[in-house]
């Protein structure tokens, strides 16, 4: 029987182009060029090939030896967007002024001559397709800034979803660089009950219409923006649990995970879910069977401390959400330790102690560091001041700061689950 081998179109054509780079490339570039090749052709095939790019991030000015990341989007033959940074080829109109890495990183270099400091960085994809963006490079002075959103755009924001305030900051050589927050030292008025970042990140929570004024300030310039936030948006929360919606969760006593939470809009505005950690509100109904932690990069942390069921509540915009919260096990009280069992603790004037509070039980189960959730009752407070340190982890503990040079004794009572321990400081 005769056979006969058929070879897809795809891989022929490959094979086609890689026959002809090869005949038209010396052979120190044949391996960079066949890999092009087959990447090109791979692309075609699937099409993810790009056919636009847009450079995110540019028209922006920075000071030598600062350094600023563009970003490229790019949409291909299948209508479909993706990030492409990592796939262009980056170069600079003058690198004697900024240079630009791989990854679209820009350091500037020197500053330029050319009027307003400007060079252009270039990214283009395997294809040719290309796309510019325009950087500056001067030490010039400040000479105004214009607050703006920046996500969303313009209208009121969704109570409750982060907000983006930028701002374009015009020099006195008149170069104006877009979106920028690096050097803007931002705040909020007195009568708000929003909060802001240091890079613009705008937190609101309000279950009321809210108008927040922004102010912005770099050195003796500055400028302002009213935002409105609005909760009519809002329909439902979720609390989560490692990413997946909960409705039941089940701990042990000691066990310690991270609530998250999400808010659904109408569907009218949208119909992907949107995190909202920053902004959620967290309660547990006894907080004797759970502690969580409410502020902070460890914000939404929960720890099971008794046995028993209670509801945990995520609340943000007026909406509100809820989880049962089962805690399984035996947690009878036996000892309450500070710095595991310390009567007597010396702090040198000026400086500072770390104290942590271990409960033990009557039970086998391990002791459990409940610095976090006790409360602490100092006999004098002229002399020290205290800060709770690495809250939400089982490293959690209060610094205890002396003052001033002054020296003396204070009296520190430790409260938990009803069982108290004492411990004398010394400040020598």
């Amino acid at each position: 029987m005769k056979m006969i081998s058929f070879m897809p179109k795809f891989s022929l054509r490959i094979c086609l182009t890689i026959s002809i780079v090869i005949s038209g490339c010396d052979s120190d570039n044949n391996s960079e060029a066949l890999a092009k090749a087959v990447k090109l052709e791979s692309q075609r095939a699937k099409g993810t090939i790009i056919e636009k790019v847009t450079i995110i991030g540019a028209m922006t000015r920075l000071r030598v030896g600062e350094v600023h990341q563009l970003t490229a989007l790019g949409i291909d033959s299948n209508d479909d967007e993706r990030d492409v940074t990592t796939e262009l080829a980056w170069s600079s109109s003058d690198t004697s002024i900024a240079t630009v890495n791989s990854k679209g990183l820009v350091e500037a270099v020197a500053n330029s001559t050319e009027p307003q400091g400007k060079v252009v960085i270039t990214g283009t994809t395997i294809n040719g397709i290309l796309a510019q963006g325009e950087m500056s490079v001067s030490d010039s002075a400040i000479s105004s800034l214009t607050l703006k959103q920046s996500n969303p755009i313009s209208g009121d924001i969704n109570t409750c979803i982060d907000a983006n305030i930028v701002a374009d900051v015009t020099y006195e050589d008149d170069y104006t660089s877009l979106n920028v927050t690096k050097y803007i030292n931002f705040s909020v008025d007195e009568n708000t009950t929003a909060t802001i970042e240091d890079g613009g990140i705008l937190h609101t929570s309000n279950s009321e219409i809210e108008n927040t004024i922004v102010s912005g300030k770099v050195n003796n310039i500055s400028n302002q923006l009213t935002v409105t936030a609005d909760p009519k948006n809002l329909e439902t929360i979720d609390v989560l649990v490692d990413d997946k919606v909960v409705n039941i969760i089940t701990l042990n006593v000691g066990d310690r995970i991270i609530l998250q939470s999400q808010v659904n809009l109408v569907s009218t505005i949208s119909e992907t879910p949107i995190n909202i950690d920053n902004n959620i509100s967290l309660e547990a109904k006894n907080s004797e069977l759970a502690g969580i932690t409410l502020n902070g990069t460890t914000k939404g942390s929960i720890l099971a401390l008794k046995p028993g069921v209670t509801q945990v509540y995520a609340t943000c915009g007026g909406v509100q959400g809820n989880a049962t919260l089962e805690i399984k096990g035996d947690a009878t009280l036996d000892t309450l330790l500070i710095n595991q069992g310390e009567e007597t603790i010396t702090i040198k004037a000026n400086e500072s102690v770390e104290i942590s509070v271990t409960a033990q039980f009557e039970e086998t189960i391990a002791d459990i560091n409940v610095t976090e959730f006790s409360e602490f009752t100092y006999s004098k407070n002229d002399l020290i001041s205290s800060e709770l340190v690495s809250a939400g982890t089982s490293a959690a503990n209060y610094k205890i700061i002396s003052t001033s040079n002054t020296t003396g004794e204070v009296f520190l009572t430790v409260t938990y689950d009803g069982e108290s321990s004492l411990v004398k400081l010394i400040i020598e």
